[in-house]
């Protein structure tokens, strides 16, 4: 169980950073809701907070490839579903040709631009982004627990990955 929490955090909090970079510099058209604060950057606070505050999830580099390998099926699924047919129920019928989950990410339409955007979110965002919350992780005291028992707080001199 702590293993598989640690795995998601280390792909939870990177994907929200990204989709919260992509989302306001990329497809935000001037109107904020309350839906669209939470969809895309609300949840960041909240990972932050439990992530590195209250349960001290300790980020490693090698637990990129698990953010890269969650980012390359996105992009992987977007395509699917833009070129399967099987829609988007959240657009409206006839209004767009494209059933694209983001208008960024139209692969009918424009694919030449999708590939790049995919490159560089791949290739520059992502590692970039995991690297600064690598750095927070690296920074905030870790926890230490034995036996079930919290030891308390502890310098990453003394921290040991149990196998």
């Amino acid at each position: 169980f702590v293993k598989a929490t640690w795995a998601l955090f280390s792909i939870a909090l990177p994907t929200e950073i990204v989709i919260f970079l992509l989302y306001w510099t990329l497809i935000y058209e001037g109107v904020t809701t309350y839906r669209g604060v939470m969809f895309h950057g609300g949840g960041i606070i909240l990972l932050l907070i439990d992530g590195f505050l209250i349960s001290r999830i300790p980020l490693r580099i090698k637990q990129f490839i698990l953010f890269e390998c969650y980012a390359l099926f996105y992009f992987a699924w977007s395509s699917i579903q833009a070129f399967s047919g099987m829609g988007n129920p959240d657009r409206n019928e006839g209004v767009d040709d494209d059933d694209a989950i983001y208008s960024s990410i139209k692969w009918k339409n424009d694919t030449e631009s999708v590939l790049i955007l995919s490159a560089v979110a791949l290739l520059v965002i992502n590692p970039l982004v995991f690297f600064i919350c690598w750095c927070v992780s690296w920074i905030t005291p870790k926890r230490l627990v034995v036996g079930g028992i919290d030891v308390g707080d502890v310098d990453d001199d003394l921290w040991v990955e149990r196998k």
